[in-house]
């Protein structure tokens, strides 16, 4: 008898399409099925014991159910943190008892003001280098030298494994048949002959030395293919693939090349960088010099002499018309910025660390100009770096005198919208350094970053006044006037030096109150150029 009733397994049984189910079968499932699930349910107390555990969860049942190779049951999971979640309550009915599990009531109200999921980001794509020009650059999408190292290590090791398993293979397979013919030649007498003899596990056959169960091999006939002939007990040595292979006279090249740079010979450095600048053979050592470049400025931060020299060296791979720098800019870049940037150039604050950095904002731009085209976020990027590091209060006057002259590098719309709106702000910031009479250091610093600040404006004045160049400025009143008081631009008839400068007070009233007559040297004089008349 079961403890399942007949009735339960009628309504199965319509649930699952069959009707008016007789009741010896019904008693006959009910059996099966009492049996089955005795079964799940001793298998699940395992898993639950095995779990140090007292209390029986869904997921022993889970398991159960997974170990009898049957359909998992979805919907429950156990929750570590709220045990009353599958708690069953009983109620009795006038013929027997009912378990069932008391969902919680939840209204409209208390679902909308739960708060929604995080959205799932969007699908992306990246792109990146695989290989350039034979070498894979070293970011991280491309896998490290370790791991390709690695990676035929274990390749070779498991060629070798096959080899010597196929190769012992064989020999056991001859010194079968070797053992047969012995044993036919003999005559079953139990004497032996001396065509297949084994001394200690070692089988001699056909000149071949095998050690039985092993794979060590030893190849004695050369005349035998397949087999590789080593010396005994020699290791060998998996040595990685070489990108580049390179003759000894280009090695002795760039031994010239790099030991020229660290010398103090100017005649041998000035041949160099003509020789890096003009010679269409180099080709394959580009990456090693882009390397030198980027490991000597990181080693060297504070050698001034150095770093010079290091950055004339990528001035002349940059203008080389055969060399493609434009495919190392990723690690050619880096070092330039932290010339242009850095913290601490050089070993005395009274060394002239200003012309290292006014040479790397020179070659900041020149890279954006003749590889812009080619890489278009380039300049995008670069501008944005050296905007966070002038807005950043807690870097050095130094880092912010190289953003400014890179800024200012990076032509008159980055010194328009970027550079001259954030300076009279700056200005308060630098105000207190430039008469600090505790620190003359400081005071010659924010000196130095004054004089930045306005040679930038200047180079912005020279273009403006050129003349038609300054409806640009008058282009700018209607979105600076929209929330203020408006400004009375006058109407320009002639593009003078008096209406120019006229105008430019008024736009850029901050900046003349700022620096005052020091601007006056960058308006263009009348004489330089014929006064336009512009009709109206």
């Amino acid at each position: 008898m079961s403890v399942l009733p007949n009735d339960t397994i009628k309504i199965i049984a319509e649930s699952a399409g069959i009707s008016n189910l007789p009741d010896e079968i019904a008693q006959q499932l009910a059996s099966d099925v009492e049996y089955r699930i005795r079964e799940i349910a001793q298998e699940a107390i395992k898993f639950m014991k095995h779990s140090k555990r007292e209390n029986l969860s869904t997921d022993d049942i889970n398991n159960a159910l997974g170990l009898r190779n049957i359909e998992q049951l979805y919907g429950y999971s156990c929750s570590a943190n709220d045990h009353t979640l599958l708690k069953f309550q009983k109620t009795s009915t006038t013929t027997q008892a009912i378990y069932y599990l008391n969902d919680k009531e939840m209204t409209f109200q208390e679902i909308a003001s739960q708060p929604l999921p995080k959205v799932p980001r969007d699908p992306s794509l990246s792109a990146h280098w695989l290989a350039l020009e034979g070498v894979q650059p070293l970011i991280p999408q491309n896998p490290s030298p370790y791991e390709i190292e690695e990676h035929h290590k274990n390749l070779n090791k498991k060629f070798k494994s096959e080899k010597a398993l196929q190769l012992e293979q064989q020999a056991q397979a001859l010194l079968a048949q070797q053992n047969k013919g012995n044993e036919k030649s003999s005559g079953g007498s139990g004497s032996s002959g001396n065509n297949g003899i084994i001394y200690g596990g070692m089988a001699t056959l056909n000149g071949i030395n095998t050690v039985l169960g092993g794979h060590n091999l030893q190849k004695q006939d050369p005349s035998i293919p397949g087999i590789h002939t080593l010396p005994p007990n020699t290791s060998t040595v998996v040595k990685p693939t070489v990108k580049h292979v390179l003759s000894k006279e280009i090695q002795m090249f760039y031994e010239k090349i790099t030991n020229s740079v660290k010398s103090d010979n100017q005649k041998l450095f000035d041949a160099a960088l003509h020789s890096l600048k003009n010679d269409s053979s180099l080709h394959q050592l580009l990456p090693y010099f882009i390397n030198f470049i980027s490991v000597q400025v990181t080693q060297n931060l504070t050698n001034l002499d150095l770093l010079n020299r290091l950055m004339k060296m990528t001035q002349a791979i940059l203008e080389s018309k055969h060399l493609k720098p434009e495919l190392y800019l990723h690690q050619l870049m880096p070092s330039i910025l932290t010339c242009l940037v850095g913290k601490k150039l050089c070993n005395s604050p009274s060394e002239n660390h200003w012309e290292l950095r006014d040479f790397a904002a020179r070659l900041v731009s020149f890279v954006c100009r003749k590889f812009g085209d080619v890489y278009s976020s380039l300049q995008g990027r670069i501008t944005k770096t050296l905007v966070q590091t002038l807005h950043d209060t807690t870097k050095p006057l130094t880092t912010h005198y190289g953003a400014i002259v890179g800024l200012a590098g990076l032509g008159r719309n980055v010194i328009q919208f970027l550079l001259l709106p954030y300076i009279p702000k700056y200005y308060k910031l630098l105000e207190s350094e430039l008469n600090n009479l505790s620190n003359p250091i400081k005071s010659m610093e924010a000196n130095k970053v004054l004089n930045s600040i306005i040679d930038a404006t200047g180079k912005f004045l020279i273009w403006v006044s050129e003349g038609e160049n300054i409806l640009s400025v008058l282009d700018l009143k209607d979105n600076s006037t929209t929330s203020k008081k408006p400004i009375s631009l006058p109407i320009i008839t002639e593009f003078s030096r008096e209406n120019i400068l006229k105008t430019l007070k008024i736009q850029y009233q901050s900046l003349f109150d700022l620096f005052g007559e020091k601007l006056l040297a960058y308006i263009k004089p009348d004489n330089d150029s014929e006064s336009m008349i512009l009709i109206p």
